[in-house]
C-alpha cells in the first residue's frame, strides 16, 4: 500500500473476525507570526480500507513494515492439514 506522507506512528493495523483493517491518521498544524496578524493553518488527512482474510491466512502471524512510503504487510498462509494416515495390521 503507497501512503507518502505518512509516519509509522500514523498507521493502525488490526484483525478482527477475519476483517483485516488498515487505517492512518495524520493532524499538521502550522503557524505563523507577523506584526499585524498570525495566520495558522490545520491539515488532516487520514484513510482506512478493511479487507476479508481467507480462511487460510494465518491471522495470528501476520506482520507489517513501513519504508519509504510504502506500507507492506505479509499474509501467510496457514500450514496445510495433512491427513493423518495409519497403517492398519492384518492378523
Amino acid at each position: 500500500m503507497v501512503a507518502p506522507g505518512f509516519e509509522k506512528a500514523d498507521f493502525k493495523v488490526g484483525v478482527e473476525q477475519n476483517l483485516l483493517t488498515v487505517s492512518a491518521e495524520k493532524k499538521e498544524e502550522m503557524k505563523q507570526e507577523n506584526e499585524k496578524q498570525i495566520r495558522r493553518e490545520f491539515g488532516f488527512r487520514s484513510f482506512k480500507r478493511t479487507f476479508t482474510l481467507d480462511e487460510q491466512i494465518d491471522a495470528s502471524t501476520i506482520s507489517a513494515s513501513y519504508v519509504n512510503g510504502v506500507l507492506t504487510l505479509n499474509l501467510p498462509k496457514k500450514e496445510p492439514v495433512k491427513p493423518l494416515t495409519t497403517e492398519i495390521a492384518i492378523n
